[in-house]
């Protein structure tokens, strides 16, 4: 093993743990369960709208409503030459990172369809950054029910497909190589935040305003590109993540940072591959201000993947563009939208807990 690839070895405690949790992980939809649970008690609000200071000309007037704007998509492969890829599933190890990733952004069209339209010509404005990370055995397109809604709120969303953990992965998906990914992640965003100025893309990406966000081992690795003293990013400004946890022993990280950026956990307490005490324990990890949202009998998979077709995707779905809103677009009105939405979904779908 050569000196990078022991750089990013984890520890194997953490290792024991993630294939426990996510072994039988794969990205397809089962339905989840309606079960009503008794609400637990919430502690008093912390004010989420903590986008940066600074001269970024997004602001709160900038805010839409899903919808506001036409989807496009496009396809781009970012390559990291600075990292090797395992050998895994018959294939030799790979001089560097590959990360095929689809874009999707406002684009000028029509609002009406709920298509996404290949290489669209992009909608006027600046928006903020969102790179969104799957789960094992997914892929980043599979989530696009839920990521183009946020764009067609006024987001630039990234999804990339990961080497070795998704469903393009030679053989079965490795899950030790969770320790490659915030890595990734960074390398998207530099990819993002530094296209040339001829770049339509670069014209709509406000770099001073990034979130991340991620499912199942995906959200291992935005909780770790937020919060891990060794691999965090301090570029991110806002964190949401759905059935994960964070893991001490990622990258040898240790406890997370404490002035770390505002936090969004979405969380299924039938949940039967990422154990639901995991969640609080992420949150009471990583400190305020965070909120928990419990979906009440939601399973691993069904709730991340459906956008609004179901109540608990459009939880998800709405929930975290509210958090996004608040943090990422310092709209004032986000996080009482977000209070609504899980709210109106009633006690039998979603319970939202918060930490100062």
């Amino acid at each position: 093993m050569n000196q990078r690839r022991s750089q990013r070895s984890i520890r194997r405690s953490a290792a024991v743990v993630v294939a426990a949790l996510l072994g039988t992980v794969a990205c397809s939809a089962t339905g989840a369960t309606s079960v009503a649970k008794s609400v637990a008690s919430t502690s008093t609000p912390a004010s989420l709208s903590t986008a940066p200071t600074s001269t970024s000309p997004t602001k709160a007037g900038d805010v839409h409503d899903a919808g506001s704007f036409a989807v496009g998509s496009r396809q781009v492969t970012v390559v990291d030459d600075s990292r090797s890829t395992d050998a895994w599933g018959g294939r030799p190890e790979l001089p560097q990172r590959t990360l095929p990733t689809q874009v999707l952004y406002p684009a000028e069209g029509d609002t009406e369809s709920p298509e996404v339209t290949p290489n669209a010509t992009p909608a006027d404005g600046r928006w903020p950054l969102v790179v969104f990370s799957h789960g094992r055995g997914g892929t980043g397109p599979a989530y696009v029910n839920t990521l183009k809604v946020w764009a067609s709120a006024g987001y630039v969303v990234l999804a990339p497909t990961f080497p070795l953990t998704s469903a393009e992965t030679p053989g079965t998906p490795k899950t030790d190589d969770l320790v490659n990914q915030p890595a990734d992640v960074s390398r998207l965003i530099d990819w993002a935040t530094d296209l040339p100025a001829e770049e339509p893309l670069a014209r709509q990406i406000e770099t001073e305003r990034i979130g991340v966000a991620g499912h199942s081992l995906g959200g291992f690795t935005s909780l770790a590109v937020g919060y891990n003293p060794k691999v965090r990013d301090d570029r991110v400004d806002a964190v949401a993540e759905w059935a994960g946890s964070y893991l001490p022993g990622l990258a040898d990280g240790g406890a997370p940072v404490q002035d770390g950026p505002p936090l969004l956990a979405i969380h299924g307490d039938a949940d039967g591959t990422v154990p639901y005490a995991l969640a609080q324990n992420a949150v009471d990890a990583v400190g305020p201000p965070w909120r928990l949202i419990t979906l009440v009998g939601g399973e691993h998979i069904p709730p991340y993947v459906t956008g609004t077709a179901d109540p608990y995707g459009e939880v998800v779905t709405d929930a975290t563009l509210a958090f996004f809103d608040a943090t990422l677009k310092a709209d004032p009105t986000g996080q009482a939208r977000l209070e609504r939405v899980v709210s109106q979904a009633g006690a039998d779908v979603a319970i939202l807990n918060t930490g100062e």
